[in-house]
């Protein structure tokens, strides 16, 4: 128990205790008393102290050091060594001499007193410290100015760091002035030198691995897989494209779609699997996509990257009114040529490709007469070639629109064979979109509808798709880069084990399947930021290799405050202060400045 009237330290403060029944009133110099308990407070002197005492000065240190070294001792010890006396100065100047930590330094409550070799670690160690503590300052005062020097990286890192996502503070980017946030930080780095404009961070600040999974795949499962490899079949795409996951074919009364099998080599819970389930999809970028799964899987499942291709196929028969009445889900063998979308359109006018873009207008009135919602607004193609950007357009296609009806086809297809069975199965819906009443005609109008759709969803429930205009859907051709369609690929690979009576893992179960979707929309949502932010990053490095860059613009949304337009030539929007602009009306736009961190571009009228 501490005696009334000791000097004891409270949180490296000097005070004089007053008792008070089972707890002590601390009287310090300055400042309000307080009531703590005696293990709170450090005993000092037991006094009786009136006031707080300086601490002694002239104290042999040095001297009560060599004499103890190495040894252990106490407060009243060490100030008979030091000062001859032990009194509440001196044992003051003592606790203070042992905070120092230069000579002595506390073991629980005990002194210790260093020894030789800790004495001098200690000092070489304060030395780097404050070496390390000059430099940082030097540095600080440097990067203000945006000078930095060979062997800053230990100092900027920090910075890029926040810059890149990686942290979310940083006290150095504070301290030379680059802000508290990835924009500002990025924005510092460019003006430093140090990153340009070509320096993309948005990908790592997704959280998304930098390239393919490096793992190993299951053992291909081919059973009950059937040969189809008779029947033609064509995997149509973009001339870019370097991962065909699926094809179409005509069997004379019916349409094939024939999707790349990774799920027979990928079951749920394996590594592949989860790996795919933590990245979400694959991410594609002007750079150069990053695949979700690992490049062994393209290669073995890729559609028309060999002689003969594994697939889930779909045959989806349909009635006169393009209703879908049957479906057949089947492990196939295919043997798959790739086209792109310009070689595949003069081929639309006879034998099976011609009966296949039959029903894909049968098919589109279908769904037009079930309220779907088409959307035509100009695309380009940003990417990036040996670290410089390049924009193209992407022309419109008519085998293009083929391919999209046979997906929807098969995605509705697949649904309904799921639901016929009341297999779990990841179902995607989508709310009708807001009134279409009065809509713009033109480019606007296309604009005013996309601005009325709402967004889709996945779920274990069938519901109705309504921006496609069918009654139930399932996102089903793309199995090698979205993890729903893996998902549904194992539930019907599962579902089709056990009719026909197969050993195999059993369909997962609703709220599992629900659990994974539910981690994979998140996950989706970031990866689809991620992309859209790395395009329009690479936009504007375009632009600012183009100073005063001059463009043809539509005025997609007006009204009140800055009209929205969109420049078709690069894919952009942007907004200009209204000077009374029409609806579609065209105008002639010049590149003026852009902020590259904060994805901020800004036009003039010519």
């Amino acid at each position: 128990m501490i005696p009334n009237g000791a000097l004891v330290l409270f949180k490296t403060r000097p005070a004089i205790v007053q008792r008070d029944g089972d707890r002590i009133e601390l009287s310090f110099e300055t400042g309000a008393p307080v009531r703590v308990r005696d293990k709170d407070a450090e005993l000092i002197h037991a006094g009786p102290v009136k006031k707080i005492p300086a601490p002694a000065s002239g104290g042999e240190f040095e001297t009560a050091w060599e004499m103890t070294a190495g040894t252990a001792l106490g407060l009243e010890e060490l100030a008979e060594l030091a000062f001859g006396a032990t009194g509440p100065a001196e044992a003051l100047a003592c606790r203070y001499a042992v905070a120092e930590g230069l000579l002595f330094r506390l073991d629980g409550e005990r002194i210790v007193a260093m020894t030789a070799a800790e004495r001098e670690a200690e000092a070489t160690r304060r030395k780097r410290k404050e070496g390390e503590a000059s430099e940082r300052a030097a540095f600080v005062e440097r990067a203000r100015r945006c000078r930095i020097e060979p062997g800053d990286e230990r100092f900027w890192g920090e910075v890029e760091a926040l810059a890149t996502g990686r942290t979310q503070k940083s006290k150095m980017a504070t301290d030379i002035g680059a802000g508290d946030g990835p924009e500002s930080a990025q924005a510092w780095l460019i003006k430093a030198g140090l990153w340009t404009a070509r320096t993309n961070p948005h990908p790592i600040r997704s959280g998304h691995p930098s390239k393919a999974p490096e793992l190993e795949l299951g053992p291909d499962d081919d059973e009950g897989r059937i040969d189809l490899t008779a029947m033609e079949a064509w995997a149509i795409d973009n001339a870019w494209s370097h991962d065909p996951d699926d094809a179409i074919s005509w069997d004379g009364e019916a349409v094939w779609v024939h999707v790349a099998d990774p799920a027979s080599a990928i079951i749920p819970g394996s590594a592949a699997d989860l790996e795919a389930s933590n990245r979400s999809g694959t991410l594609y970028l002007p750079e150069g996509a990053i695949p979700m799964l690992p490049d062994a899987a393209l290669d073995r499942f890729g559609l028309g990257l060999a002689d003969m291709s594994r697939a889930l196929s779909f045959r989806v028969a349909f009635d006169t009114e393009g209703l879908v009445t049957d479906v057949r889900v089947v492990p196939s063998r295919v043997r798959v040529t790739r086209l792109s979308y310009a070689a595949a359109d003069p081929l639309l006018a006879a034998g099976p490709l011609a009966e296949l873009a039959r029903v894909a207008a049968l098919r589109k009135a279908y769904r037009q007469r079930n309220g779907a919602i088409d959307i035509d607004i100009p695309e380009v193609r940003v990417w990036v070639d040996a670290g410089v950007p390049r924009i193209d357009p992407v022309p419109h296609s008519a085998s293009s629109g083929v391919v999209r009806e046979m997906m929807v086809m098969a995605g509705e297809g697949l649904a309904r064979w799921a639901f016929d069975r009341n297999l779990p199965f990841p179902y995607y819906s989508q709310e009708a979109p807001g009134s279409r009443d009065d809509l713009p005609e033109g480019l606007a109008g296309e604009f005013a509808k996309r601005r009325l759709m709402k967004a889709g969803m996945a779920g274990v429930q069938p519901r109705a798709h309504q921006g496609l205009g069918v009654t139930m859907y399932a996102q089903a051709t793309s199995p090698l880069r979205r993890y729903g369609d893996l998902l549904g690929h194992q539930q019907a690979r599962a579902a089709l084990a056990a009719e026909q009576g197969r050993k195999a893992e059993a369909p997962l179960p609703a709220d599992e399947l629900s659990m994974r979707l539910a981690r994979a929309a998140a996950g989706g949502q970031a990866v689809r930021k991620a992309e859209r932010q790395s395009e329009l990053h690479w936009t504007i490095a375009w632009l600012l290799d183009r100073p005063g860059w001059e463009g043809d613009a539509i005025v997609v949304q007006a009204g009140s405050g800055d009209a929205l337009l969109c420049v078709p030539e690069i894919g952009l929007e942007t907004k200009i202060r209204n000077s009374g602009f029409e609806l579609n009306q065209a105008v002639r736009v010049r590149f003026q400045k852009a902020d590259i961190a904060r994805l901020d571009v800004q036009f003039s009228i010519v």
